[in-house]
C-alpha cells in the first residue's frame, strides 16, 4: 500500500466513530424528555403557503376564534401571547384532555410555528362555584347584542365610512372582523365593543388598512 493511500484510510477510521457518537448526540438531544418544572413545547405548528410569517396579532386572534368556537374549551380562561410565530398559552383547565385539546387548536392553527404550554390543570374549576366566577352577559341575546354593537359602531363620530367592521355575538363574546382606516379607529372600535352592555370578551380580527 502507498504511504498516501495508508494515510487516508487511518483517518478515515478516526473519524467514522466520531461521526457516529455526534449523530447519536443529535438524537439524543432531539428526543430527550422535558425534566420536571420545564414547560413542554409543541413544534408542529404550521406555516402559511409560501412559507411567509402571518402578524402575532393575527395568529392569536384565530386561536381564540378557535376557544370561541370549541365546545370543550370555550368557558376557560386561556390566555394566548404570540411573540415572532411562538405562541404561549397561560390559564387553567379542568383536565388532561382539555389542555391536549387547547394544544392541538394552537398547533394546528396557521402561522403559530410553536407552541409553548404553561397551563396548569384545576379540577376544581368545574364546580358550580367556579363557574359563578364567569360573567354572565347582561343581554343573552347573540342577535340583539350584535344589533347593538353595530348600531353603536355606527353612531360613533369617530369612525368613518372607511371603517368596515363586522360584528358576530354569541353568548357575550364579540367577534370584530374587517378594516379600519387607522391603528386609532381599530382601537376606537375596540374599545366601544367592550364597552357595550353585555359583552364579555372581544375577539380582534380587524385589520388596518384597505
Amino acid at each position: 500500500m502507498e504511504k498516501s493511500q495508508f494515510v487516508t484510510a487511518v483517518l478515515f477510521a478516526a473519524l467514522v466513530p466520531a461521526a457516529a457518537c455526534i449523530n447519536r448526540d443529535a438524537v439524543d438531544s432531539q428526543s430527550r424528555t422535558p425534566a420536571a418544572g420545564e414547560s413542554a413545547v409543541a413544534t408542529s405548528g404550521t406555516l402559511p403557503a409560501g412559507g411567509a410569517r402571518l402578524d402575532d396579532a393575527t395568529v392569536t386572534s384565530r386561536i381564540q376564534a378557535k376557544y370561541f368556537l370549541d365546545p370543550t374549551i370555550k368557558g376557560r380562561r386561556i390566555q394566548v401571547d404570540t411573540q415572532s410565530g411562538v405562541v404561549t398559552l397561560q390559564g387553567e383547565v379542568a383536565s388532561d384532555n382539555e389542555r391536549a385539546q387547547a394544544l392541538l387548536l394552537a398547533r394546528t392553527t396557521e402561522g403559530a410555528e410553536r407552541v409553548e404550554d404553561a397551563l396548569t390543570v384545576n379540577a376544581g374549576i368545574d364546580t358550580p362555584a367556579a363557574a359563578s366566577d364567569v360573567p354572565v352577559p347582561a343581554n343573552a341575546d347573540d342577535e340583539a347584542l350584535t344589533a347593538l354593537v353595530q348600531s353603536r359602531l355606527g353612531e360613533d363620530t369617530s369612525l368613518n365610512a372607511a371603517t368596515m367592521i363586522a360584528v358576530t355575538a354569541k353568548d357575550g363574546v364579540l367577534l370584530l372582523d374587517g378594516t379600519a382606516p387607522t391603528a386609532a379607529a381599530k382601537e376606537r372600535a375596540i374599545s366601544v365593543a367592550r364597552g357595550t352592555d353585555g359583552v364579555v370578551q372581544v375577539i380582534d380580527r380587524i385589520r388596518v388598512g384597505g
